[in-house]
């Protein structure tokens, strides 16, 4: 069983612009201000890096790079005790600028257990993420 959150949002950024923002791990904050306080990475963003960060209400957790594409997608993983969250971040070309979509998955067989906990934060946060994101991608 799984639990799935998705939102995405248009903006009149380029995706390289979008792409600069996500790399920038420890600037995490400042686009998903209700998702994460704090965030690092250990190494160049690339698949296999490993990184921390922190949800507000929740403890810190460590997630590594699974899939990186520049200036399109990625998406990093958190292994938990009988579940995993997997966060993916895509940002496509539109005529206007861009599309960015993020969906937020909690797996395994204590998927409904890790739902419940982080469910309050991800609803918020999902969305004034992106929305925010966008904006923000859209001034640079």
């Amino acid at each position: 069983m799984s639990r799935v959150w998705v939102h995405s949002a248009e903006s009149a950024a380029r995706p390289h612009a979008v792409w600069r923002r996500y790399v920038d791990v420890e600037r995490w904050p400042e686009w998903s201000r209700n998702g994460v306080q704090w965030s690092r990475l250990d190494g160049p963003f690339e698949v296999g890096a490993k990184g921390k960060s922190k949800a507000p209400g929740l403890p810190a957790a460590t997630f590594r790079l699974v899939a990186v594409e520049p200036d399109a997608r990625f998406v990093s993983e958190v292994r938990m005790p009988g579940g995993r969250l997997r966060l993916e971040h895509v940002v496509e070309p539109n005529e206007h600028g861009s599309r960015i979509t993020h969906r937020v998955e909690v797996g395994g067989p204590l998927a409904a257990v890790y739902a419940r906990i982080i469910g309050k934060t991800t609803d918020e946060a999902l969305v004034d993420g992106v929305d925010r994101l966008a904006a923000l991608a859209a001034k640079d």
